[in-house]
């Protein structure tokens, strides 16, 4: 019988120049806006790039390729850990800071679920059947909880857990649940004329708000990675991705 052999890929397309009319209408001069800042904070946030444009690929080289891993089934959680990492990117340098913490929250709890399915395919098994029935439903919320996650992960690494732990409630304080915290760091409140004017923040500029968001990204990059060398610590190694991990973790 012939071995089946199992490789973690992933795909995308470059993009090209833009096309007649673009801009010309209120969304796609928006995400015209979107671009242009992001080529700012890749002038001028050359440092902070540069990490996540590190991190980013320690994350491609850990995933793409991968030989029948083993366990299986954490790598396609970290696959798509990984697409969010890069969303949370562009977001974040094109200062869509606020919206940005709800792609960094899935980053992280897709890590977080890799590492809670582990090899025990009948939980995987059980967690793809979640639609199947409301039975099924209701045990799956009742087995995959935020809690059960972190229990898991505390469990194999303390100093890891905490800081999944850590950034996971600080992505829900500033805009990945709506909370005060991420709510006014994107809005303004202006008086005139005895008119109060509340005003939200679409696309950041640079200052501290954009500061924090890339630290933070970067943060949720590492978390990821280490979590992705708890289940792979062979592949991990056998890349050398220790070494250029704490190059860049030097600066966190």
């Amino acid at each position: 019988m012939q071995q089946v052999q199992r490789r973690i890929l992933m795909s995308g397309r470059k993009q090209g120049p833009a096309p007649e009319h673009w801009g010309d209408d209120s969304l796609t001069d928006y995400l015209e806006n979107c671009r242009n800042n992001q080529f700012a904070t890749f002038v001028g946030r050359e440092a902070e790039v540069g990490d996540l444009i590190a991190i980013d690929g320690m994350l491609k080289k850990l995933v793409y390729g991968a030989k029948d891993p083993n366990p299986f089934v954490p790598m396609t959680f970290l696959l798509r850990a990984h697409s969010a990492y890069r969303s949370a990117s562009g977001a974040v340098m094109a200062g869509q800071l606020y919206e940005a913490q709800a792609l960094l929250r899935l980053c992280l709890e897709h890590s977080g679920y890799g590492h809670y399915i582990g090899g025990d395919n009948a939980m995987w098994e059980r967690w793809m059947r979640r639609n199947d029935s409301d039975a099924n439903r209701a045990a799956v919320r009742q087995e995959f909880t935020a809690n059960k996650v972190k229990k898991k992960l505390r469990n194999a690494d303390g100093k890891l857990a905490t800081a999944y732990e850590t950034l996971y409630e600080q992505l829900i304080d500033f805009g990945a649940h709506p909370n005060e915290k991420g709510f006014s760091m994107s809005s303004t409140i202006r008086r005139e004329n005895g008119d109060v004017h509340i005003e939200a923040v679409y696309l950041h500029g640079d200052g501290l708000p954009l500061r924090s968001a890339l630290r933070t990204t970067a943060q949720v990059g590492i978390c990821v990675l280490r979590i992705g060398q708890t289940l792979y610590p062979q592949r991990f190694n056998d890349l050398d991705l220790e070494t250029e991990l704490q190059a860049v973790m030097k600066r966190f």
